[in-house]
């Protein structure tokens, strides 16, 4: 199970390290992050962020939109990249979070539907994950956070592409991604209350869908994968170059 770090202003930030893998090895603690935007951070936590977890490499997933409503602040000695891992498509987007005035979307597909389809779109020919595994196989033991708007959808499937590359089970990924529902509960609850007499109940029932992380989700970005490659080890190797030769080279930066 993934270590929340207690930052308030944060959302649903967490250190990778301590998840176990197949071959009994674990994740070292302190060099791999998952998270939501920074944009709400105080100067004592981005203190925190610099000087205590050395947190250096910042992959915002976000779409340019996003970043300009709620820019990351960022803390000294950050190297920030910017790659939107969003699928290339006018109607599947995992950015409605940041716009709440396109309920329209949703009028075509039901909210579950939704989400089912952008987990089916995001592993595939996907830049920011080509650029996710660039840093790490390059980040020189320097700690690296993933992060898009809530730490949900576009950094999930980032996430599991990591954990999947560094040898964990079907299993306890399904466990971490499953882990920020709980953590996402207050912000979840918080964010629709502001928008509850913005929209109908039926609108903000939609969104509580589009705000949730189901096993569903998840199972069919994993089922959409071995559709089209059979082994999520054949989809490591040929969407993101992860061979034999540099999954190992990541187990042995990232597990102790």
């Amino acid at each position: 199970m993934t270590s929340v770090i207690p930052i308030k202003n944060s959302i649903n930030f967490r250190d990778l390290g301590g998840i176990k893998t197949i071959d009994g090895r674990q994740i070292r603690s302190g060099l791999l992050y998952r998270a939501g935007d920074f944009s709400r951070l105080t100067e004592d936590e981005k203190d925190i962020l610099s000087n205590q977890l050395k947190l250096h490499h910042i992959l915002d997933y976000r779409d340019q939109h996003e970043i300009d409503r709620c820019p990351d602040n960022l803390w000294a000695n950050t190297q920030y990249i910017n790659v939107p891992a969003n699928p290339l498509s006018n109607e599947i987007t995992a950015s409605l979070t940041s716009d709440y005035d396109d309920i329209f979307i949703l009028k075509k597909y039901s909210p579950f539907d939704f989400m089912i389809k952008l987990y089916q779109l995001l592993p595939f020919n996907n830049k920011a994950y080509q650029q996710l595994i660039s840093l790490l196989l390059n980040a020189n033991g320097k700690p690296l956070v993933q992060h898009c708007a809530v730490g949900k959808d576009r950094t999930g499937i980032g996430v599991a592409l990591t954990l999947f590359a560094l040898g964990v089970s079907e299993e306890d990924v399904m466990q971490d991604y499953l882990f920020t529902e709980q953590c996402l509960q207050t912000f979840r609850e918080e964010t629709l209350n502001q928008y509850k007499n913005k929209f109908t109940q039926e609108e903000l029932d939609k969104y509580k869908i589009i705000f949730s992380a189901k096993k569903e989700f998840l199972t069919a970005a994993i089922n959409e994968i071995k559709q089209r490659y059979q082994t999520i080890d054949n989809w490591l190797a040929k969407e993101y170059q992860l061979d034999e030769k540099n999954k190992k080279n990541l187990q042995q930066i990232y597990l102790v």
